[in-house]
């Protein structure tokens, strides 16, 4: 993908793993996983060079298999432009060990969510940034909208599905 390059001229192949994943590949190098018949996601790798070349600042999921129109950079941002949540500095160390983040980490201070004109329902991929990092540290799956994560403040808010030091953020090609 190039970022003079609308659309990308190639096709990605399916690659299934372990654990009932899918992980898309373009030239060996993985780029999209889903896991079931799940929404898609970007890997943070991905997600890391759309940011850099597109300052594209959320993630992409999509709701059926990834199509080269659907993987220019522009598309992405235009399209997950507002899907992010910030984890204050406490909750880095659980994200980076797996842990799913609770609500508290994004209403305390350094933390923080979409406004409530731009609220967020259950269930919506977001990429999750953390206090003082440049990019995504995690992907995940909000379990509450994001104006109830607000109210409720305890329990799970973002189920993580992908971080910084899993298996596939390790798994640099295929």
């Amino acid at each position: 993908m190039t970022d003079d390059s609308p659309t990308p001229n190639v096709s990605a192949s399916d690659v299934r793993s372990r654990e009932h994943i899918s992980i898309y590949t373009l030239h060996g190098e993985p780029l999209f996983f889903q896991h079931f018949d799940g929404p898609f996601f970007p890997t943070l790798r991905l997600l890391h060079k759309c940011a850099s070349s597109s300052s594209l600042h959320s993630t992409l999921a999509l709701r059926s298999r990834p199509t080269t129109g659907e993987m220019s950079a522009a598309r992405l941002e235009a399209i997950w432009h507002e899907r992010a949540a910030d984890v204050d500095r406490g909750a880095i160390r659980f994200l980076l060990a797996g842990a799913h983040m609770m609500c508290p980490g994004f209403t305390s201070a350094g933390g923080s969510l979409p406004p409530p004109d731009q609220a967020l329902p259950a269930n919506t991929p977001v990429a999750i940034h953390a206090e003082g990092k440049e990019h995504a540290v995690g992907i995940g799956i909000t379990k509450l909208g994001t104006e109830e994560i607000k109210s409720v403040n305890k329990g799970v808010g973002v189920e993580t599905v992908t971080y910084l030091g899993d298996d596939l953020w390790k798994l640099l090609s295929l």
